[in-house]
């Protein structure tokens, strides 16, 4: 089983909803009145994700960076610290009215392109299809 987070907010410095749960999480830090509590939680577990979680060398490639916009990261089920961290800033997100989708698949529909202990990105179907031409 593999579960993905992704949150949806609107950015009022583009006017335009973005995606992305680290993005909305980013947004919220900088530019909401967050608890002190909650600020901490958000501050300490961005690091925390910077240090702990590998990012994928797919994306240090120049080359791959356009395609990089269409991939997305699913968490293994088995890396239950990483799960419980984003269910608890989950939490946060919906108390300052972020919607966050959770999203469970026995089977990921794409060209793996990272793999870890952790994690997994793809690039799905419809999109690396796209791509290919």
């Amino acid at each position: 089983m593999f579960l993905r987070y992704r949150a949806k907010y609107y950015n009022e410095n583009s006017k335009k909803i973005e995606y992305g749960f680290f993005y909305a999480l980013d947004y919220l830090k900088d530019y909401c009145d967050l608890t002190i509590e909650d600020r901490k939680i958000v501050e300490d577990n961005i690091k925390w994700f910077d240090y702990n979680l590998p990012i994928p060398d797919y994306y240090q490639n120049e080359k791959n960076r356009q395609d990089a916009k269409a991939a997305t990261s699913w968490f293994k089920d088995t890396s239950k610290k990483y799960i419980d961290k984003m269910n608890s800033l989950s939490i946060i997100l919906k108390n300052y009215n972020v919607e966050v989708e959770r999203i469970s698949s026995k089977k990921l529909l794409g060209k793996i392109i990272y793999e870890d202990e952790f994690q997994v990105t793809i690039l799905p179907y419809r999109d690396y299809k796209q791509q290919v031409k």
